[in-house]
């Protein structure tokens, strides 16, 4: 009898494959966006975790039964366990869910197809509220941007709140998500695009930009706008025209100006 053993590159590969999956997944929790997404058949799904000390009757008799109609793995886990599965041990009511998402993945892998003539996505810059971060992804999804990016430092994470505020359309959009926004403008500008950031002290109006090169639109923080190092890294400021002293708009209503800007 031979025995083979994987050679350390076949190792490597193996673990690059696993990890590029779970890179393009999205784990939501609590029993009823769960029970949501299992009605939705359009819907992949990787797995569904159940903590092993629920009781087997209402939500999680029905998320059992849904799982095992789809052919859906169920994975039992103790609540500690499960609570580094969903990272929110307070609000998962001991149940979570891997989606597969082919829209969700590393800017990184932002194919060469989006960085043409009037290519544009839209950068978050620590935008913090879920229901904000969830109504941007409405938008985008609705609009022909290409997409968007979300950093993983300063930004809401994807949760229950985003998929509830994006009204069921987490999963339509293209979402790309990278360290944080510097990296993310460093990353894109070495891919030639232009960095435009929407400030309210920008001297260019909205509506005046005409340049077709491939741009990202930063948007930021809901109370603090664009970082001091975000704005000295923009190749643009624009600003909204606003009336009547309004002082500034919801981040969530001038990414849907901007959004839609070239189509309305």
């Amino acid at each position: 009898m031979t025995h083979t053993s994987k050679t350390p590159v076949q190792n490597k590969s193996g673990y690059l494959a696993k990890k590029h999956r779970y890179d393009n997944m999205i784990t939501l929790y609590g029993r009823n966006p769960v029970l949501e997404l299992l009605q939705q058949d359009d819907v992949e799904v990787h797995k569904v975790h159940l903590a092993s000390t629920n009781k087997d009757d209402g939500a999680v008799a029905r998320i059992k039964q849904l799982a095992k109609s789809r052919n859906i793995e169920l994975c039992f886990h103790t609540r500690q366990e499960l609570s580094r599965i969903s990272k929110n041990s307070r609000q998962d009511q001991g149940v979570a869910i891997d989606l597969v998402a082919p829209g969700y993945q590393s800017l990184k892998e932002l194919p060469e197809k989006a960085i043409k003539a009037g290519a544009e996505l839209i950068l978050l810059d620590r935008v913090t509220n879920p229901q904000n971060i969830g109504m941007i992804i409405r938008s985008v999804a609705a609009s022909p941007l290409h997409g968007m990016i979300i950093p993983r430092l300063g930004s809401a994470k994807i949760d229950p709140l985003v998929f509830k505020a994006s009204a069921g359309n987490l999963l339509k959009a293209n979402i790309y998500h990278c360290h944080d926004s510097l990296s993310a403008i460093e990353e894109l500008a070495s891919r030639k695009f232009k960095i435009v950031g929407l400030d309210t002290k920008g001297d260019t109006a909205l509506s005046s930009l005409t340049s077709k090169s491939p741009r990202v639109w930063v948007l930021g923080n809901e109370s603090e706008g664009l970082s001091s190092e975000v704005l000295r890294a923009c190749d643009y400021l624009v600003s909204i025209p606003l009336e009547n002293q309004v002082e500034s708009l919801n981040v969530s209503a001038a990414a849907t100006l901007v959004a839609f800007r070239g189509v309305i």
